[in-house]
């Protein structure tokens, strides 16, 4: 049962690591509840939500002393395998839980007038918060009377906490969400809160007696040594906890009273979000430093324990500093993507700067206070912590009053100093306790976390001053902050690492980026080493999935810069010829980067390929969105036209190695469905811009570029997942063609994916136009849905068809079938009968769909799987030139026909019959694939 420290090391690394992963995920969750909550709440009763979890800070911390009895003291038991009295003393601790919970609720009872009062409370909302209050209070003693958590925390078991942890709150979020959209507001949230503790104790509860089957908890025949260290421990951790919450909240508990301002409160709550869930992020690491703290001590190891302190409290310096030094020099900024104009900005962000330095400061106390409880004396943080920051605070209120001041700002701006002090003068006296050098602590703790701030206040000077940027809108904020943020943590980064990082640092890096490219490379096909074995237990589903996720997420990012799509509409009318630059420059891009990305795909996997074009499309969303703020035409241009098509070219062959490999009977099928979920995503697009004001609870349309934004967004998000989703089976080991493009058939393929691409690209651009003629603009849109879906369904059926009958009989059918509608299009219109003319068309755009569909799988029968991203690559510069080719060719022929006396419907019959002709020819090279050499299946 006692593990060596080795093993105590092992297990804080695992718990801290994932303490943070799951605080993360929980902060993450609720940075997006505020601004949706202030849409369904006023500000004022967004203060009384926040005045509710204040008091429950301070109900908190007066059960702080049994807790932190149940973490200390389990820790030591465990580690001497004493089990049996854990269970007495949580019997102990149950017991003196139930008869304070009973004190604390009959308390707040009567105390709930001098609350109205202090806080400033209108009397329409003092029953509400009064049912707040009391709902929060016992959902919160009810898991202190149930300890199975805390103790979890004590041997060590934190991992399992945040685990339950993540679960239930990201359970309250969803119910938050649904509770205000049934209209019950504040009550609706507090009853999310009550369900997620519930929740939580059931969880605990199960997760505990996996761990520890046949545990007990002893209720009866308790003794002295059960009540002792609640009396004398958890005595000392009760005070300090007291009055360390008031000192941590004291801006918010005085606001009201100082400023008697109602809103006060929930600003300040806003300000302090960011820096708080940074503190909050980093600092849940610490929640197995007690446990271990305590381990060590016990075992004797001094030198060890030094080492852990030192540590920790430089990595928490890094973390805090790196995460705060960007948010103090950008705080209006942040404020303004966050919360938009719903809040004063300039008071808030001030309000934001404040907390980031002072909590930052005070961050750094946690390893020693986890160092004064492991060593029980808890009482050297009240003489050496809490003491001195009270007497600076009543030094900092006695300035104020003497000053006049009652502004917000003011009493922020003293807090922070008090609270800056006071850690500094604890840090001091902790280190002289473990005889460590001040020189030495400050040397290797404070220029880690310093660099942080010079970059991010260098950064924030060197945009300052541009007069464009002083009206920013949310997006546009939200924009400047992704990118400022990327560069700011990138040059951070790399400064730390030059400049500061320690030689066995360094080595920790270079390790887990070997473990990450390690992992990058999972998917290396390995065609030159045909021993290489499947791993244990590889499925091959998820390819799949991940797969149709990412076409997807190319389609809603190909959408935005399609001829009437979204980016079309940031140019005006005149500007048609810019517009047709920008989707040209982005087919370009696809055909540049396809060849180069399928070979890459061949070589590493697809999910370097895939993390590339995701790197792009975020660099192509961020021009566009600057571009469009700036209104700089040529950035949108080149920005999300070039880079979004290279990105575009990435993306799609990346994944198409994986699923030819993974599926080697379903081939066709497997294809069709990704080609399908590019489809979806062109669809999708549309609808989605439509309902974003409703999602977002905005009662206003988005604009052009927001909109934009928000949908690119979707789709990164749609491609980052794929890209972690996705991995490979071992190669088949079979022998490739180092050279397929000096293959006959390849001269085949090729003619033939660029004839049934221009043939779909020009039935496309000539059937809408003559169904304007022969119907309404209600018609036509429903026209075009339907081609849409004829499109996806054919690319599934087609991909079905081709693995049950063959590829050259699909593609026989697909190029006869489709010449043949095309060639009687022109007919029906003619005849004038809609519905025929629509099901022609929808039959020859499903065709061409499903011809597009069949070629990979034909590609991959032909030449191999160990070569499939390079061979489709290539062809899918058959795609690029149509795409940039039959546009300007069609309209060229239109203007010439027409200029010869043609009519305008004759000279778009006459292009289909063109069409036609063009799908006869794909005809003859597909038979002529059957008796050409070359390209041997590998």
């Amino acid at each position: 049962m006692a593990d060596d420290h080795r093993n105590a090391h092992t297990r804080l690394s695992r718990n801290a690591i994932a303490s943070v992963v799951g605080q993360l995920i929980y902060l993450v969750t609720r940075v997006g509840l505020p601004p949706f909550i202030l849409l369904h709440v006023s500000l004022q009763d967004y203060s009384i939500w926040a005045t509710c979890f204040l008091v429950l800070g301070y109900i908190g911390m007066s059960t702080f002393g049994i807790a932190g009895v149940y973490i200390r003291y389990s820790a030591e038991y465990y580690a001497h395998g004493r089990l049996d009295d854990i269970g007495r003393m949580m019997g102990a601790g149950i017991w003196l839980t139930l008869a304070l919970g009973c004190l604390i609720l009959g308390t707040l009872w009567v105390s709930m007038p001098w609350l109205y009062a202090w806080f400033h409370v209108d009397p329409g909302m003092q029953e509400t918060m009064r049912l707040l209050v009391l709902g929060v209070v016992g959902a919160m003693l009810l898991e202190l009377l149930i300890p199975y958590g805390y103790v979890m925390g004590g041997i060590h078991r934190n991992a399992e906490n945040a685990v339950i942890s993540l679960i239930c709150s990201t359970l309250e979020a969803v119910l938050i969400v649904v509770f205000l959209l049934q209209g019950w507001g504040l009550v609706g949230m507090m009853a999310a809160y009550v369900l997620r503790a519930v929740f939580a104790l059931t969880l605990t509860l199960t997760w505990f007696h996996r761990l520890l089957p046949g545990f007990r908890i002893h209720l009866w025949g308790l003794g002295k040594a059960q009540w002792r260290p609640f009396l004398e421990y958890g005595g000392v951790m009760q005070a300090n906890g007291l009055l360390s919450v008031f000192l941590n909240t004291s801006e918010r508990a005085l606001a009201g009273y100082v400023t008697h301002h109602p809103g006060a409160v929930g600003l300040l709550d806003i300000s302090q979000k960011f820096p708080m869930m940074a503190t909050q992020l980093f600092n849940s690491a610490t929640n197995s430093l007690l446990s271990a703290i305590t381990h060590l001590h016990t075992l004797g190891e001094r030198e060890e324990l030094v080492r852990l302190y030192l540590r920790s409290s430089r990595y928490l310096n890094a973390l805090n500093g790196l995460a705060l030094g960007f948010m103090a020099p950008f705080a209006t900024v942040l404020i303004t993507a966050w919360m938009g104009q719903s809040v004063p900005v300039a008071d808030a962000a001030t309000l934001l700067l404040y907390a980031a330095v002072g909590f930052h400061i005070h961050a750094l106390t946690a390893p020693v206070t986890s160092y004064f409880q492991a060593i029980n004396s808890p009482a050297r943080t009240f003489w050496a912590f809490i003491v001195p920051q009270i007497v600076l605070l009543a030094v900092g209120l006695a300035w104020m009053k003497w000053r006049g001041e009652t502004g917000l700002l003011a009493l922020a701006g003293t807090i922070m100093l008090t609270r800056i002090g006071s850690s500094l003068g604890v840090i001091v006296y902790a280190n002289a306790q473990l005889g460590i050098g001040q020189f030495r602590f400050f040397r290797e703790v404070a220029p880690i976390g310093a660099l942080p701030y010079l970059v991010g206040y260098l950064a924030s000077r060197a945009v300052s001053g541009r007069p464009e940027l002083a009206g920013l809108g949310r997006w546009e904020a939200f924009g400047m902050l992704v990118l400022f943020g990327v560069a700011y943590g990138a040059v951070t980064l790399g400064l730390v690492f030059a400049l500061l990082a320690r030689p066995d640092e360094r080595r920790v890096v270079h390790t887990a980026l070997a473990r990450l490219g390690q992992m990058l490379r999972i998917g290396r096909r390995g065609s030159d080493s045909p021993g290489a074995a499947a791993p244990s237990g590889f499925s091959r589903w998820p390819v799949p999935v991940a797969t149709f996720g990412v076409f997807t997420g190319l389609g809603l990012l190909y959408s935005l810069v399609l001829p009437g799509g979204l980016l079309a509409s940031l140019f005006a009318p005149a500007l048609m010829p810019t517009q047709a630059w920008m989707s040209g420059l982005a087919v370009l891009g696809v055909g540049l980067a396809a060849g180069f990305g399928g070979r890459w795909a061949d070589r590493v996997g697809p999910r370097p390929v895939l993390f590339a074009a995701s790197l792009l499309f975020l660099a192509a969303l961020l021009s566009m969105l600057s571009g469009a703020h700036l209104q700089a035409r040529n950035l949108v241009l080149s920005g999300y036209g070039m880079a979004g098509g290279l990105g575009l070219g990435f993306g799609y062959v990346a994944t198409m190695p994986a699923l030819m490999q993974v599926f080697p009977a379903r081939r066709g099928m497997m294809a069709g469905l990704a080609l399908a979920g590019l489809g979806s995503g062109i669809l999708s697009a549309g609808p989605l811009a439509d309902a974003l004001p409703k999602l977002s609870g905005n009662p206003e349309p988005l604009g052009v570029a927001e909109t934009a934004f928000a949908l690119g967004s979707l789709g990164l998000v749609l491609l980052l997942a794929g890209c972690l989703a996705m991995r490979l089976s071992p190669s088949d080991g079979k022998p490739a063609p180092a050279r397929e493009w000096r293959s006959p058939r390849f001269y085949l393929l090729w003619p033939m994916f660029f004839l049934s691409a221009a043939a779909g690209i020009g039935l496309s651009r000539l059937a809408v136009p003559i169904l304007q003629d022969m119907s309404d603009a209600a018609g036509t849109g429903a026209f075009v849905a339907i081609l849409g879906l004829a499109d996806v369904g054919g690319r599934l059926i087609g991909g079905w068809a081709s693995d049950r009958f063959g590829r050259q009989p699909v593609c026989t059918g697909v190029f006869l079938g489709g010449g043949a509608l095309c060639m009687a299009l022109p007919f029906v219109g003619l005849g004038a009968d809609l519905a025929v003319f629509v099901v022609c068309c929808a039959g020859a755009v499903g065709l061409l769909g499903g011809g597009i569909a069949t070629l990979p799988a034909y590609a991959a029968d032909l030449f191999g799987t160990s070569r499939t991203g390079r061979v489709h690559g290539s062809l899918l510069t058959a795609w690029a030139v149509a795409a940039v080719a039959v546009p300007p060719l069609v309209c060229g022929l239109e203007t010439w026909l027409t200029g010869l006396g043609l009519a305008e419907v004759h000279v778009r019959f006459a292009l289909l019959w063109m069409a036609s002709g063009l799908l006869l020819i794909g005809f003859l090279c597909n038979l002529l694939i059957g008796q050409a050499k070359g390209g041997g299946a590998s």
